[in-house]
């Protein structure tokens, strides 16, 4: 089986080289250092379980068409509570009602064009089903046919203006004569919910997913009135977002056409010789990349006295695949067992026990250059000494924060893709 290729190998004598130990090693005899670079890489795209998105405060709305994983859409789920002075002066008059967004400044796709955004309320009482402790990307909750406000908006994610959403002003008055009438519905924060059980933001065919901030005061609507005496006095009442743990993002994905529409769920997922010599990584919507180094126990067939110095494994995003579709900025390398389960805390640290995110270059100029980088001396050393129970390979993904909120993709090549494959750099120590 050919499984090994040497590309450059540097002969020396055991008293010419220092930085290394030979215990073990006859103390006569030549040394050979070698770096094996084309070590077989068995690659994957797998389809994991749905991924929690409650509670980041991040809501993601909008969507997006993607060549490689189809379509993308986001909405995000939410409640409001009851303003903190519920007061409604004398000779008030109601105004306007809208709902404001804090821009987090991500987005993912084309904000060039005028985004189309929905707001409804929900049918059902936004609460966690009885034996979750979260909720899911591919859960969602029934919506009034009747939306409170449709609008095309242009947004600019960076420039931090607020977003500003009218809403139907039937809605407007209604909330606000509650409040003049203190009327039961807003007499507590529990009547209120049923009241108002919740909302729902959406866009409709997008060409961008947008971010925004989830939190009390970034997230709410806003009942505006005036009350007239000697000169007219503009006022509003404000329902921040509650329960911020509750709040959610719902990830649709549609795949027809892609390379992924024959994604199963399940630990095998798709090789990549059925993917066009490719694997793809999108935390969002599940997918994630996983490794094999079944060749490495074959190392020990080179001699008796033999050991790995130093592994290093190089990823390279398949060109043409990041330059409008963001990378993410760090990914971690978990031990991954035959399922793709991995355990907590079990990733591969660099030499110094450290976490490592592979340390993403990204040249624009010479994009074939972009890459991440990891040390995996000991994860290769243990692969070696390893069983079929304890073998463990590799799952890439994002790191936890970035896991839930964002859509960054990653795109790699296999053996066979000439230029833009993941790479295993091994400098193997040989006794002759």
């Amino acid at each position: 089986m050919r499984f090994i290729g040497v590309i450059a190998v540097l002969f020396f004598s055991a008293c010419e080289k220092s930085g290394f130990s030979y215990e073990d090693v006859p103390k006569d005899g030549d040394l050979q250092q070698t770096l094996l670079d084309t070590v077989s890489i068995t690659m994957r795209t797998v389809q994991m379980d749905s991924v929690i998105t409650s509670g980041t405060g991040v809501a993601l709305i909008g969507g997006y068409n993607d060549p490689f994983f189809g379509r993308i859409d986001a909405g995000t789920y939410f409640r409001v509570g009851l303003p903190t002075d519920k007061t409604v002066p004398d000779r008030a008059v109601y105004d306007s009602i809208e709902i404001i967004m804090r821009p987090t400044g991500y987005y993912y796709g084309d904000t060039t064009k005028p985004q189309r955004i929905m707001v409804h309320q929900l049918t059902q009482e936004l609460k966690l089903p009885d034996d979750f402790n979260a909720f899911y990307a591919h859960q969602s909750f029934p919506v009034k046919v009747a939306t409170l406000g449709d609008q095309q908006l242009e947004i600019l994610p960076t420039s931090g203006k607020l977003v500003r959403f009218r809403l139907d002003d039937m809605k407007g008055r209604e909330m606000f004569d509650l409040l003049k009438t203190k009327a039961q519905e807003v007499s507590t924060e529990d009547l209120f919910l049923e009241y108002m059980k919740g909302l729902a933001i959406r866009g409709s065919n997008n060409s961008a997913a947008l971010g925004f901030q989830a939190k009390d005061s970034s997230l709410f609507i806003r009942v505006h009135y005036h009350v007239t005496t000697t000169e007219i006095e503009k006022k509003y009442f404000d329902f921040f977002l509650s329960r911020p743990d509750l709040q959610f993002n719902e990830i649709k994905k549609d795949r027809t056409g892609t390379p992924l529409a024959a994604l199963p769920r399940g630990a095998n997922g798709l090789l990549t010789s059925a993917t066009d010599k490719q694997a793809f990584l999108q935390s969002l919507t599940g997918t994630a990349i996983r490794m094999d180094f079944f060749s490495l126990p074959e190392l020990v067939k080179l001699g008796r006295y033999g050991r790995i110095m130093r592994a290093q494994l190089v990823i390279k995003p398949v060109n043409g695949t990041f330059q409008d579709y963001a990378l993410p900025p760090k990914i971690t390398i978990c031990l991954a067992d035959y399922k793709n389960v991995v355990a907590p805390g079990d990733t591969v640290p660099n030499s110094n026990s450290a976490l490592q995110y592979g340390d993403l270059v990204v040249d624009k100029i010479n994009p074939e250059n972009t890459s991440y980088t990891y040390d995996v001396t000991a994860y290769c050393k243990a692969v070696i000494a390893s069983d079929l129970y304890s073998y463990r390979g590799l799952l890439l993904v994002p790191t936890a924060g970035d896991y839930r909120t964002q859509f960054n993709r990653l795109i790699i090549g296999d053996g066979k893709n000439a230029g833009y494959r993941a790479q295993l750099r091994i400098y193997y120590l040989l006794y002759q």
